[in-house]
């Protein structure tokens, strides 16, 4: 049955390739729903959402803050930030992009209870208004923090959560997501980008290998791309995640599994075992669990939670099972829907749970793991000295951050399992432009491609 859907899947492909010649064609691994600004918060809704719609700031290749939707921002002496917005920006029905805007996609990320649990945690407990016209921010976060975070805040338009100001027009096909190059201050240099549903991934690499997509992602065994496409490697702050509501004490078992659960052909050149508890990509050193007393030992049977249909998460958790019965105990891995997986993970409802985390590329993404309200907080964990140590971090590399790390390794909620790196084949025809999030999250991301002509 897999072999007959991938063939279907390229005929389907090869059959609509000719319709645009300058399309980038894509693939993604599953439905992302539709497009919405304040709710959708998925990885592949992210990716949609970069291209449609705008950010006050955006991250540069190298993760830096950059001018996007603001032109410049002035940040005073109380930490307040005012942002001076572009005035050659439109949503896509041809409206401007006010302040007003800005100030709407704000307090509905704020008041609806659906809406993404990231963008709530970049906005918990911050102030926004107008002030002589502009936009006005004030946060409890250090500004070089908000700042970088801001850019995971696209601006919809004020009673449109679907309708955003990007380079590029999202155009909903019955088989496919396109997105076509609209006049826009990024000035995009591709007609647009096509991308199909293909879970499977056979069908991608036989796409891949027929020069029917433009950009994918191979196996991870290494293989040798065609001789129209070339390898992009890009090095990500992206780690395979395993969150307990039971405690500290399996964390230390798949802290142990962990170093030895994988062959080498199975992670290939896209993973290799984490080391700590923190990514060593954002200047973390590795540090293990610091438990003195010795948690209890957990129950013979853990269960683990995942998202279907990520096959490359199957295999990995299949050769962890194997590694944990090796110990006498069974983990028993169960595939939920990835809407029913983030609902769990929401109310807390799981023992263990694992996903793949894509951490913002500066060392206060990790703290989305111990905030009261933070995103990736999902256990409730707690600990009366977190604020302390949280509100004296102002710079990356201050002392303060090992100190955190270590309260953290006294009782961890989380414990990252592998380090990805993201390795994709490009047409040679098409000049990308990679950065620190990947092809498409950055600034000017998908916008600054080009064809060779």
């Amino acid at each position: 049955m897999r072999n007959r859907f991938a063939a279907l899947s390229l005929v389907f492909l090869s059959a609509l390739a000719p319709a645009w010649a300058q399309m980038v064609e894509e693939s993604l691994p599953r439905d992302p729903g539709p497009i919405d600004f304040i709710c959708g918060d998925s990885y592949e809704q992210w990716i949609l959402q970069s291209l449609a719609g705008d950010a006050l700031v955006g991250l540069s290749p190298t993760g830096q803050a950059v001018p996007r939707l603001a032109t410049s921002w002035r940040t005073q002496k109380d930490g307040a930030i005012t942002f001076i917005l572009r005035n050659d920006v439109r949503f896509t029905d041809g409206s401007p992009v006010t302040p007003e805007d800005v100030l709407w996609t704000f307090e509905e990320i704020r008041r609806d209870p659906k809406a993404s649990p990231t963008k709530r945690a970049i906005l918990e407990g911050a102030v926004a208004r107008l002030q002589d016209g502009q936009v006005w921010l004030r946060s409890p976060k250090p500004p070089g923090r908000l700042l970088l975070e801001l850019a995971r805040v696209p601006v919809t338009q004020k009673g449109h959560p679907e309708r955003g100001s990007g380079p590029f027009l999202y155009q909903k096909e019955p088989a496919a997501w396109t997105f076509l190059s609209r006049e826009h201050f990024l000035k995009p240099r591709i007609d647009g980008i096509r991308f199909r549903l293909l879970p499977d991934p056979t069908a991608v690499l036989q796409a891949l290998q027929k020069g029917w997509l433009t950009v994918g992602a191979p196996p991870p065994r290494p293989l040798t791309p065609p001789a129209t496409h070339r390898v992009v490697v890009q090095p990500m702050n992206a780690q395979l995640v395993v969150w307990s509501h039971a405690g500290a004490g399996p964390l230390q078992l798949l802290e142990r599994w962990r170093q030895d659960a994988f062959p080498p052909g199975l992670l290939g050149q896209n993973a290799r075992p984490s080391r700590g508890l923190w990514p060593e990509s954002l200047g973390f050193e590795p540090q293990a669990i610091e438990n003195e007393a010795g948690p209890p030992r957990p129950p013979a049977r853990l269960q683990l939670l995942y998202a279907t249909g990520e096959t490359l998460t199957e295999n990995l958790l299949l050769a962890l099972r194997e590694r944990a019965r090796r110990d006498g105990y069974e983990l028993q891995l169960v595939p939920l829907e990835q809407a029913i997986l983030v609902d769990r993970l929401r109310r807390g409802d799981f023992d263990l749970a694992c996903s793949v985390v894509v951490f913002e590329p500066h060392p206060w993404a990790v703290l989305e793991y111990m905030e009261p309200k933070g995103p990736m907080n999902v256990t409730g964990w707690r600990d009366p000295r977190f604020a302390a140590l949280a509100a004296g971090l102002r710079l990356p590399g201050e002392a303060g951050w090992r100190d955190l790390q270590s309260l953290w390794a006294g009782h961890p909620a989380a414990l990252p399992i592998l380090d990805f790196q993201s390795v994709v084949w490009v047409d040679k025809r098409l000049h990308v432009e990679p950065g620190v999030l990947g092809l498409y999250l950055g600034t000017p991301g998908a916008a600054g491609w080009r064809w060779n002509r």
